[in-house]
């Protein structure tokens, strides 16, 4: 019975495709493919039937570039040149400085986190060289688009204690820059007496954000907020990312408001600014 079915990697050998090609093909519908035991299993039928077929119509061929198609698998592989071609292609062909943070590299990200689901160390090896490789990018595009001219405000951004993912934060900070705001940007695994030192060193502070990736990190973040509200009352404490799924737990959090995406946040925070004024 193992024998008629194949996994995503035995797959992509087969076609003689990178992996995150394979995905794609299942996640487009063009390969029929079953979840078990979390990870897509292809039918020994369906992939000869496939195989044997001419090679589907690329996004590309219809008019639309699926770039963060392309930049995933520079991602996993750790190709820096190769995701910064991806990223100065997209940006020829006419996507915004934006669209590279919240539609190439996010989308890109995306993509490979439903590939890991299954949690092997092939997937590990793969999300540390891909979030390596993401952050490289982001410090790349942030020099890029460093945005001259007077700041709509402040905003002190990090992760609470004992969060340790730093790509979400560094991600969030470039698009609240290019919206016109400084940020200090304070990184991940910040404790409750550092937020609050920044808060208080920083001139037309508009909020502090806290991100939180995984809810472990729950309980910090709400000391972190507590700590923040006690010591600077008038200022807004926004608890937001990928632990933070709807507004129920974002109240729940004591989060000043809630935001489902980072141009959202970005919305959120050019209305407080305009409130401050």
């Amino acid at each position: 019975m193992a024998g008629e079915w194949s996994n995503l990697k035995e797959v992509a050998r087969t076609l003689d495709v990178h992996y995150m090609t394979a995905y794609r093909y299942v996640r487009q519908g063009r390969l029929p493919a079953t979840w078990v035991d979390n990870g897509w299993q292809v039918h020994r039928d369906d992939l000869e039937a496939f195989g044997s077929t001419p090679s589907p119509t690329s996004i590309a061929e219809t008019g639309t570039v699926d770039w963060a198609g392309r930049l995933a698998p520079m991602l996993v592989n750790g190709d820096e040149a190769g995701a910064w071609s991806v990223m100065e292609s997209a940006l020829a062909a006419g996507v915004d400085a934006r669209g590279c943070y919240l539609t190439v590299l996010s989308g890109a990200l995306a993509e490979l986190g439903e590939c890991w689901k299954s949690g092997s160390d092939d997937d590990v090896v793969d999300q540390r060289l891909a979030t390596a490789t993401a952050l490289r990018l982001v410090h790349r595009l942030g020099s890029r688009f460093a945005r001259p001219g007077r700041r709509k405000g402040s905003v002190v951004l990090g992760a609470a204690l004992g969060e340790n993912h730093t790509l979400p934060v560094a991600i969030a900070a470039d698009l609240i820059r290019l919206a016109g705001f400084t940020v200090l940007e304070l990184g991940a695994d910040v404790t409750p007496a550092t937020f609050v030192a920044a808060a208080q060193r920083t001139d037309r502070l508009v909020a502090v954000g806290i991100s939180l990736t995984t809810t472990e990190g729950l309980d910090a973040a709400i000391e972190t907020r507590q700590h923040l509200n006690d010591a600077l009352p008038d200022v807004a404490v926004i608890i937001g990312g990928q632990a933070v799924s709807n507004p129920e737990v974002a109240k729940m959090l004591g989060s000043a408001s809630w935001s489902a995406t980072g141009a959202d946040l970005v919305e959120v925070l050019d209305e407080m600014a305009r409130s401050r004024r």
